[in-house]
């Protein structure tokens, strides 16, 4: 399934399935914990930029925002610290003077429909992608997302070329060399 009504600009993007979301999902809890959080957490810095997790990035998916560019490392801290544990955290706080036993049921049960959601929802979104506006995408292998062509690709390494050839990085003749193989590609 694509979303490119969704998404205001940039390529059609193909949603991410159920099963690989769920497949990412649970690698990222025994990731976590095999770690104790610790190393997931400085694994998400290093990764989140890209607009992934640990699992995401182990199994080729990509956060992107509404707009259809990819979430960077401010977005994925609010979807994943946030939007994913803090809202479980404070219901927890919330229900527990009440009941403690029911309060930590609640939670669970409240998380675990949170991250489900993206089974029957139309554009496979969990509840925290619903309430920060993101969706979660297949990469392709060589690191972009799956959807843009070849020609998308071309153009963007000529928009890298023209600057790197502006700031004097490349020669004029690397510049030209480079340029005339991405043409070829279009």
């Amino acid at each position: 399934m694509t979303v490119a009504a969704e998404f205001s600009e940039g390529p059609e993007l193909e949603l991410a399935s159920q099963g690989r979301r769920l497949a990412a999902y649970v690698l990222d809890i025994v990731l976590f914990a095999f770690t104790l959080g610790i190393g997931w957490l400085i694994w998400l810095l290093v990764v989140g930029q890209r607009g992934q997790n640990p699992g995401k990035q182990l199994l080729g998916m990509h956060v992107v925002r509404e707009d259809g560019s990819r979430a960077g490392l401010g977005w994925m801290l609010l979807r994943e610290i946030v939007a994913k544990w803090a809202v479980f955290v404070v219901l927890d706080l919330v229900l527990s003077p009440v009941n403690p036993g029911l309060a930590g049921a609640i939670t669970l049960v409240a998380f675990a429909i949170a991250a489900l959601w993206c089974a029957w929802d139309a554009n496979r979104q969990c509840l925290w992608d619903k309430m920060i506006g993101t969706y979660v995408v297949e990469a392709d292998t060589s690191g972009g997302m799956r959807g843009t062509s070849s020609a998308e690709r071309s153009a963007e390494n000529l928009e890298t070329l023209q600057d790197l050839h502006a700031r004097g990085l490349l020669t004029d003749e690397e510049y030209e060399e480079r340029r005339a193989r991405e043409l070829e590609n279009l």
